[in-house]
């Protein structure tokens, strides 16, 4: 493949991954719930309508006083009774050109074709140059070396804190996610953690992920399961059992969570521990196995949604922890031999 066409190629995966993003976040809350015969439903949904709706609600209701609660659920019943929040939105909006740019930049996350996601990203930085998911895009799709890409979104998100302010910060600390204007700075904080651990910088990805959870504890993108394997990657066992306790109540369910206990056990030394979670692991995914084993090949692409206990869940796992089994090689050794 040559140098253009595998650069076009990067990009398009980096583009898929973004419009997968909504729906990576709805698996990881829904997916216990889905039925097992069919997709989740919401995969047949824009991935981003509850958040332009959300968006939409609360543009609609600036400058309502606020009244009890009675009057504000009535005032909310009657913005979301005709069924056109978003278009009621875009019209009070319509003379507002950083209102107008986060909306394109929705549409191009959305689009199905490249270059039509391309022109909707030039033409929201055009309407406001400082638009967060704008320039977020534009280097997700840029085909830079991965170094260049680094430098240009810690830009974009050294720029976004500025123009939050710390004030702003500090008073959303530990709800950032809850407020909708947050959320492209966030999701380039991802962005770039993710970048940084492709890199192979494991600390700075590790410092991205942990302000993150600082600014939104509950954890809405997910940050903790990446997390976890880039903790168990630099050996620091003491964190990865910290963040493992305060998730607990997932590790008889979630795949990377009973995963990851398995691997801070065996590093921590405690084999006894670590051979009977390895056996709970196995019954929680054990698809993961053939993954850490190389039976199945991780692929640059993944899932765009999954179910707990099944292939695709196994394949955001092995995504997760693929660093930590590279940087381990004795802990596939040590699985392989307990039958």
């Amino acid at each position: 493949m040559s140098g253009s066409r595998r650069d076009l190629h990067k990009a398009r995966l980096r583009r898929d991954r973004i419009r997968r993003e909504k729906h990576g976040q709805s698996a990881r809350q829904n997916a216990a719930d889905a039925p097992r015969d069919r997709a989740p439903p919401f995969l047949n949904a824009h991935p981003f309508a509850m958040e332009r709706s959300m968006r939409s609600v609360q543009a609609l209701m600036e400058g309502q006083p606020l009244g009890s609660v009675e009057e504000a659920n009535a005032r909310l019943a009657s913005l979301t009774a005709g069924g056109r929040i978003v278009e009621t939105a875009n019209a009070w909006k319509q003379e507002d050109p950083k209102w107008r740019a986060q909306e394109l930049a929705y549409d191009a996350m959305e689009a199905e074709d490249l270059s039509e996601s391309s022109r909707l990203i030039d033409a929201a930085l055009k309407l406001d140059p400082e638009c967060v998911e704008a320039q977020r895009l534009r280097v997700s799709l840029t085909p830079a070396p991965l170094a260049g890409r680094i430098m240009l979104l810690r830009e974009v998100v050294e720029k976004a804190e500025q123009n939050m302010g710390e004030t702003f910060i500090q008073e959303h600390m530990g709800r950032f996610w809850q407020a909708i204007s947050t959320r492209p700075y966030m999701r380039a904080k991802q962005e770039l953690g993710e970048l940084l651990a492709e890199a192979g910088d494991l600390a700075g990805a590790i410092a991205v992920y942990e302000r993150m959870l600082e600014l939104n504890p509950g954890d809405n993108q997910g940050v903790r399961y990446p997390l976890l394997g880039l903790y168990l990657a630099a050996g620091q066992t003491e964190a990865a059992g910290s963040l493992l306790a305060t998730h607990q109540a997932e590790e008889n369910l979630m795949g990377s969570i009973a995963w990851a206990r398995v691997l801070q056990l065996w590093l921590s030394g405690d084999l006894v521990e670590a051979e009977a979670a390895l056996a709970r692991a196995r019954k929680v995914n054990p698809f993961v196995e053939e993954y850490l084993r190389g039976v199945r090949r991780i692929s640059e692409d993944g899932p765009g949604y999954y179910r707990p206990g099944e292939v695709t869940e196994a394949q955001i796992c092995a995504r997760d922890h693929a660093i930590a089994w590279k940087n381990h090689p004795g802990f596939r050794e040590w699985v392989g031999g307990l039958k």
